[in-house]
Parts: structure tokens; C-alpha cells; sequence
């Protein structure tokens, strides 16, 4: 199984094999949203919060 480093708290998070780039996990240790950027080797960045509400920003 891959695994990226939280860049929140530098802890290792273990990704899917079949991941793509923009899936998000979440880091165990600190619970940050985290999105993958980068796939060989994983790298992950912190998930802008905007892109996780989008359901909930269209409410009429």
C-alpha cells in the first residue's frame, strides 16, 4: 500500500493502490482532510474545505 506524509503533522498515510490524483483521505493521526497531488511518489496536500462543501454551497 503507498503512503504519502500528512503535511500537517509529518505522520505517514497509507493511500489506496488505486488512488488518482484529487482523492482525498484523511490522516489518522490529526484527522486532517488531505487530497493526493501527486501519485509516484504519493504526495498529499491539505484539501481546500471549498472543495469538500461543494453539495452543501447549493442550497436554494
Amino acid at each position: 500500500m503507498p503512503i504519502g506524509t500528512c503535511p500537517e503533522c509529518e505522520a505517514d498515510v497509507h493511500v489506496d493502490t488505486d488512488a488518482d490524483k484529487g482523492d482525498t483521505t484523511t490522516c489518522s493521526e490529526c484527522g486532517t482532510e488531505l487530497e493526493v497531488v501527486g501519485l509516484d511518489p504519493v504526495e498529499l496536500d491539505i484539501a481546500d474545505e471549498e472543495d469538500l462543501d461543494d453539495d452543501d454551497d447549493e442550497e436554494f
